[in-house]
């Protein structure tokens, strides 16, 4: 029998940025992994990648995703590095 597969990120940052993308999808009932990659121009495998905290994204490739997610980039940011700081108890 196979192992399942793990996906880990590559880090709590990568982890955390995954989280702020997931939850400004999670704020839109519209939106999806498939339609960020779509109004972003990324592949939905891309944005799946950035989801689990597995990709490392270009300063272009960030903003092409904000697009996709109709936030900012500084919006995005913030949001994770809230949940950074709240993952080390700060």
């Amino acid at each position: 029998m196979s192992r399942p597969r793990t996906v880990k990120p590559r880090s709590l940052r990568h982890a955390t940025l995954g989280q702020a993308i997931e939850l400004v999808i999670a704020e839109n009932a519209d939106m999806t992994q498939e339609s960020v990659a779509d109004d972003s121009g990324l592949d939905v495998k891309q944005v799946g990648t950035f989801v689990c905290g597995r990709g490392n994204p270009t300063y272009e490739t960030l903003l092409k995703l904000c697009e996709g997610l109709h936030i900012s980039l500084g919006g995005l940011m913030v949001r994770a590095d809230e949940l950074y700081e709240k993952r080390l108890g700060r």
